[in-house]
């Protein structure tokens, strides 16, 4: 399997600015041509959610969707040193630098390091897991646990902590996908709730939506469109309008937003607002923070200025059946050879043995649980958290009304005790760290 942390090469480290109109690279072999266009024009007249169709292997990338949810660590330092600020205004900018550190390896760095089109991750299997960690020279180890809580509708649950800094956030992700002329839309629900030791200040994020280009052409990547919002408990917010390019003329990936306060309980747009800050720039390259009072200029963030953090995850020999990179090993290892018969086959048997799980389950009337996570409602969280989310459900529904709250999170072990899930592995085993290698 490609390494994550590969260095980007020449050709796509000058698509970094945007300016290119998609990659170089088709990601359908010449020999599958027709199969290609009979699947497209098959999704063309589909008018369900498209993430339940099949799709041909040799149009899929070899990762797990659940891999996905770690670029919310790719950064650690940048995660980090949120813990240093002194003040809600300070704080929410690192927050919001942070939120643009996660987009570029989630939505852009597998097309710019390959130069070809974006291809589809695996739907991961109930219950499926993903386990990794981060080591920085400064603040230590950040971890990482991603688990699929949900299979209909496919919902994926994230934690990662980064224990010496006192940060650590949780957080879920579902896409519904339609097409919309040649391209497909993309809204993603859920959120991320981020907290810390040192400031009972919550912040809260909602998810950018997604427009997937270049279809048609056997190219794809993707565009981030409409707006994504982040609310603190102490009434701080930013907001982020992602301007998707026009068809004859403009950028890729531009964005404009803007930091401000807002003691309203409910977001109204256009609003009195405090603006503290401008945003703008590229999410793919660098962008910048302008001082509304003094008209000063800085980095938010630049994804150039240095590399993403080694990703560190334990040998596919040393992880429990249900880790991501076993379940998938053998469709990955045959994607990789470019043996798309074998790799349907390996995919469909793991399908099929889920189907039986799923029957096995119903005729027993069992119930399956998550082992790392618990669904909380807002109704019955804490009012931080309660009246944040009441604030960007009036802007942004996707948002919805409950998180899934990692079991072994400070955040939890605060709550009322509940019973354990019934599940393979204990919160403390998702985070072992023996013997692992970095890729």
């Amino acid at each position: 399997m490609t390494s994550d942390t590969k260095s980007v090469s020449s050709s796509a480290s000058s698509r970094r600015d945007g300016t290119p109109s998609e990659p170089n690279g088709s990601i359908v072999p010449s020999s599958s041509s027709g199969d290609f266009m009979s699947f497209f024009k098959g999704i063309l007249s589909f008018t369900g959610d498209l993430s339940s169709l099949t799709c041909p292997s040799f149009l899929l990338n070899g990762i797990s969707l659940l891999e996905y949810g770690a670029h919310w660590s790719d950064y650690p330092h940048v995660l980090a040193e949120i813990t240093k600020a002194t003040d809600s205004a300070e704080r929410m900018k690192l927050v919001a630098r942070w939120f643009v550190s996660t987009l570029y390896g989630s939505y852009n760095k597998r097309v710019a390091e390959s130069n070809t089109g974006e291809k589809k991750p695996f739907n991961p299997i109930l219950g499926e897991q993903f386990l990794a960690s981060w080591n920085d020279k400064d603040f230590g180890e950040t971890k990482f646990v991603c688990e699929q809580v949900s299979h209909h509708p496919p919902v994926s649950a994230i934690y990662f902590e980064n224990a010496q800094a006192g940060i650590y956030g949780s957080g879920h992700f579902s896409q519904k996908s339609k097409f919309k002329g040649t391209t497909m839309k993309v809204v993603q629900e859920g959120r991320v709730t981020l907290r810390m030791k040192n400031t009972d200040e919550i912040y809260c994020l909602t998810l950018p939506n997604l427009n997937i280009c270049s279809i048609l052409t056997g190219k794809p990547f993707l565009e981030m469109s409409d707006t994504t919002y982040i609310r603190s408990s102490k009434g701080y917010s930013a907001e982020f309008q992602w301007q998707t390019k026009a068809w004859f003329y403009g950028e890729y990936h531009k964005f404009t937003g803007k930091i401000f306060t807002d003691a309203a309980q409910t977001y109204v747009p256009g609003a009195e607002q405090d603006v503290l800050f401008a945003l703008k720039g590229k999410w793919v390259a660098d962008s910048y923070a302008v001082d509304q009072k003094t008209g000063a200029e800085s980095v938010l963030f630049d994804v150039n200025a240095q590399p993403s953090a080694d990703i560190v995850i334990k040998p596919v020999d040393q992880q429990s059946e249900i880790e991501s990179r076993r379940v998938w090993q053998k469709v990955s290892e045959a994607l990789a050879s470019g043996n798309y018969d074998v790799a349907s086959r390996e995919k469909t048997d793991i399908e099929e043995k889920q189907r039986a799980l799923r029957r096995e389950r119903a005729e027993s009337s069992a119930e399956w649980k998550p082992s790392l996570f618990t669904w909380i409602d807002d109704a019955s969280d804490e009012k931080a958290v309660k009246d944040c989310y009441a604030y960007l459900f009036s802007a942004k529904e996707s948002v919805g009304s409950g998180s899934w709250v990692f079991n072994d999170s400070p955040h939890h072990a605060a709550r009322k005790p509940t019973p354990q899930a019934s599940g393979t592995q204990t919160p403390s085993d998702a985070f072992s760290t023996a013997q692992s290698s970095v890729v």
